[in-house]
């Protein structure tokens, strides 16, 4: 019987093993061509890092954009064993070459950054590599291989900029002018001329760089002083920031309302006066369509405490005791322990529940006060806290004697508290937005600002053995008063008890009721104390940022999480709760004509620009005014312009 027999499959093998030649051929391909191909973009990279540095290197002793290329195309070179001289076209900032080479290489070089904290110069090289084994799977005869390096220069002395004006014209670009002294931390620049005209006077921590030749350089002559160098330099581009959120509301300047001055589109300019007050600005966007004039008046959004403390070091406010027992009448000088720090003329003390005035100035180790004559009430034992009230207050400047004030007395003898001497401090408060008062905790849509302390006030409870906290005179911006009592005469160990609100007909009465269960355990101690001046004459400084309940947590160095609204370490995406922006379209100006103060910062939310007008980088109508800005004591940009 016949068997099956199998069919006949002569030749298969020889199909399976030209398909098997096939992916063999791409595995050969690959480890030979791409084993060249990494190692030629190992080579290249190494190179354009090479060249990027060298161009960076050079221009840190050169200043010359163009010189530094150079310097990088000639590192390349060498890196790339390219002996053929390139052919290179260039504009301002960048330089492109092609090797002759065989491969295509072609290199471009830009200074892709220009400004006052450095030029970045970016390294970007193509060229192609030869294919073997894969042209035969159909991969084309070439491969691109391409690297990019970036590197910073940054000269030797440059510092941030205080000043940076992008007119370049040669005549009126930035010029000082009037009787004021300017004090500028980190270096002025402008795209055009430098003057110190009339009698102007100042003093900067920086380099002075201009770039018209005439005049030529020192721009800034005696009376000025300048720490860095007086150079002719090279033209800022625009950074080009975009335009900041307008708002629309339409608010009136000096209306009731935001407690202070509302943020929104003015449609007419303030236009403030010799002989006007003192304006706080609620944080936000201040859209001045018509321009802003100042001739008087002081405009802030700083939070600052009632009765600001005399500070002589960073955080640490001026206090002292008794030495001896105070009494009698017609009094003169006062003994105390020797002073931390010293005190100008005519500065308030408290001592005892008591206010004197100084009639000399004291020095740091004094034993002695000398006071305006003035009689005692009963007797001081020794030991008593002295302390002292900062001269000027923030908002007293400019004689407008604005500036907060609280007192601490003993009254009525209902839930007695111990009797004895208390301390009491007081912070200023408010919500941002000011319709967000009354919250308990911060969200991310309303945030809380709370200043530094106030000078430490004892008073000793006898037959009144309640304390009564009330402003005497409102501080600017605040809603309520943040209150801060300890038992004892030192100003130690003080911690949050209640709030009143910032307005001359309310009080509190701090009795045995007030006190929470466990207290002090678990509340609140005061933040830090504010900074020394920067100058002598003028106000206290704030404190730098920190980690919190550390550092300042009102004003231009606190930060907060927007998406918590609780204060946290400053970062790229923190915001600043009190921070404002000035926008003048085209149109507008800004005339500030000596007469008046204005001390404002913006915040992360808005570039740190404190006050933009657009050029032909953000509307199609650029404002060009030419803006005078001429302050009185210490008006203050903290931001970019």
């Amino acid at each position: 019987m016949a068997g099956d027999r199998p069919c006949a499959q002569r030749g298969q093998a020889i199909v399976l093993v030209g398909l098997l030649l096939v992916v063999l051929f791409g595995f050969v391909g690959l480890a030979i061509d791409g084993g060249r191909a990494y190692l030629d973009r190992r080579q290249m990279q190494a190179s354009v890092d090479a060249a990027s540095l060298a161009a960076a290197y050079d221009y840190m002793t050169s200043n010359d954009v163009g010189h530094a290329e150079l310097a990088g195309r000639d590192v390349y070179a060498t890196n790339e064993r390219l002996y053929i001289g390139p052919t290179c076209t260039s504009t301002a900032m960048t330089l492109s070459c092609s090797f002759a080479d065989g491969t295509n290489q072609v290199l471009t070089l830009s200074a892709v950054a220009h400004s006052i904290a450095g030029v970045t110069f970016n390294a970007t090289a193509t060229h192609q590599v030869t294919v073997t084994m894969m042209q035969t799977l159909g991969a084309g005869s070439t491969m691109a291989i391409g690297a990019t390096a970036t590197a910073l220069a940054r000269r030797p002395g440059t510092n941030g900029a205080a000043i940076q004006t992008l007119s370049q014209s040669c005549t009126a670009s930035l010029a000082f002018g009037g009787n004021g002294t300017a004090t500028l931390i980190g270096d002025v620049w402008s795209n055009g001329s430098i003057t110190g005209g009339g009698s102007s006077s100042g003093s900067v921590s920086g380099n002075v760089v201009g770039v018209c030749s005439s005049p030529p350089p020192p721009f800034l002559p005696a009376p000025w002083t300048v720490s860095g160098s007086q150079v002719n330099g090279w033209n800022m581009p625009d950074p080009g920031y975009a335009m900041p959120p307008l708002n629309p509301a339409r608010p009136n300047w000096n209306s009731p309302g935001c407690d202070g001055e509302c943020p929104g589109t003015y449609a007419a300019d303030p236009h403030l006066v010799g002989g006007a007050g003192c304006y706080f600005l609620e944080a936000g966007v201040y859209d001045f369509s018509a321009g802003f004039t100042q001739q008087g008046g002081l405009v802030s959004n700083e939070l600052r405490p009632p009765d600001e403390p005399n500070v002589y070091a960073p955080g640490q406010a001026t206090t002292t005791t008794l030495n001896g027992d105070l009494s009698g009448s017609r009094v003169q000088q006062i003994s105390v322990a020797a002073m931390p720090g010293a005190v100008p003329t005519a500065t308030v003390i408290s001592v005892g529940g008591q206010t004197f005035q100084l009639s000399a100035a004291a020095a740091a180790g004094d034993v002695r006060l000398s006071i305006s004559r003035q009689d005692v009430v009963g007797t001081v034992p020794s030991g008593s806290l002295v302390s002292f009230r900062a001269l000027p207050q923030f908002w007293d400047a400019n004689g407008l004697n604005c500036g907060g004030s609280f007192a601490a007395t003993a009254v009525g003898n209902t839930n007695n508290l111990t009797a004895g001497t208390w301390s009491v401090q007081v912070t200023a408060m408010r919500w941002e937005p000011y319709t967000c008062g009354g919250q308990a905790v911060a969200t991310p849509t309303c945030f809380i600002r709370e200043s530094t302390p106030s000078m430490c006030k004892t008073v000793t409870l006898g037959s009144s053995t309640n304390i009564r906290v009330a402003p005497t005179a409102p501080v600017p911006g605040a809603q309520y008063l943040n209150i801060y009592v300890a038992q004892g005469a030192s100003c130690s160990g003080l911690a949050y008890l209640t709030r009143v609100q910032n307005t001359t007909n309310s009080s509190v009465i701090i009795n045995s009721s007030t006190f929470p269960a466990g207290w002090p355990a678990g509340a609140a101690t005061p933040p830090d104390q504010a900074n020394p001046p920067l100058v002598s004459t003028l106000p206290n400084s704030d404190p730098l940022a920190g980690t919190p309940p550390r550092g300042d947590l009102a004003n231009e160095n606190q930060c907060v999480n927007p998406a918590t609204g609780a204060n946290v370490a400053c970062s790229a995406s923190t915001v600043n709760p009190g921070a404002v922006i000035v926008y003048i379209p085209s149109g507008g100006c800004v005339s500030m004509n000596g007469g008046g103060d204005i001390y404002v910062f913006s915040g992360n939310q808005y570039q740190r620009i404190v006050l933009f007008e657009p050029g032909p980088e953000q509307s199609g109508v650029p404002n060009t005014c030419a803006n005078k800005l001429n302050g009185h004591d210490f008006t203050s940009f903290i931001g970019i312009f």
